[in-house]
């Protein structure tokens, strides 16, 4: 991978997270990782919890046997895309659950378009529940602004995850969705 006008041997920047990534562990010796192949210093300063470090993987079993998501494949799988529809005040809220993508939009879509029929549709998408966002999902939303403006109605967007954001604004989309952290704050847009 080069950077556009670098010579192709030039080094490319890592983000902080890979830096430390291709540092490799800090014994030199993988061997040495703790149980879930992580620097064991790592490890000590999280208090062995994998939360903090994010290994779903080295999740306890008794946890994920209390847990009934986690006992449900179904429900258990956070990346399987889905929407759920329902009335909060005069309008209809569909959350975006799961991986919002070139095959996750197939699943989402006709939920959305049913909420944006009629005459003045009062819209609210939330994405809080998103697992992962990309240019098809924000051609999803670029659709639904369009049919909902359309028809003279409203869409409020809840958005609070950081990266779903940036697709936001690179796609130039911020200043059209004006997305709000909260539903709280969606519903009391129009006051």
């Amino acid at each position: 991978m080069t950077q556009q006008g670098a010579p192709r041997d030039a080094p490319v920047p890592l983000e902080r997270g890979a830096q430390n990534a291709a540092q490799g562990p800090a014994s030199g010796d993988p061997a040495a990782w703790g149980p879930s192949g992580r620097d064991p210093a790592a490890w000590a300063s999280s208090g062995g919890d994998s939360a903090v470090q994010g290994d779903p993987a080295a999740r306890d079993d008794s946890a994920a046997q209390a847990d009934p998501v986690a006992q449900d494949g179904a429900a258990g799988d956070v990346t399987t895309p889905r929407a759920r529809t329902h009335r909060v005040g005069g309008y209809t809220v569909v959350e975006l659950h799961g991986e919002i993508d070139i095959a996750g939009v197939e699943s989402v879509g006709p939920a959305l378009d049913a909420a944006t029929t009629g005459d003045k549709p009062a819209v609210i998408v939330d994405l809080r529940p998103a697992a992962f966002f990309d240019c098809s999902g924000l051609g999803l939303l670029c659709r639904a602004h369009r049919r909902v403006m359309e028809r003279g109605g409203r869409l409020r967007l809840v958005c609070d995850n950081a990266l779903i954001l940036r697709t936001l604004r690179a796609g130039r989309m911020l200043d059209v969705l004006h997305p709000v952290a909260t539903l709280d704050e969606a519903l009391r847009a129009e006051e």
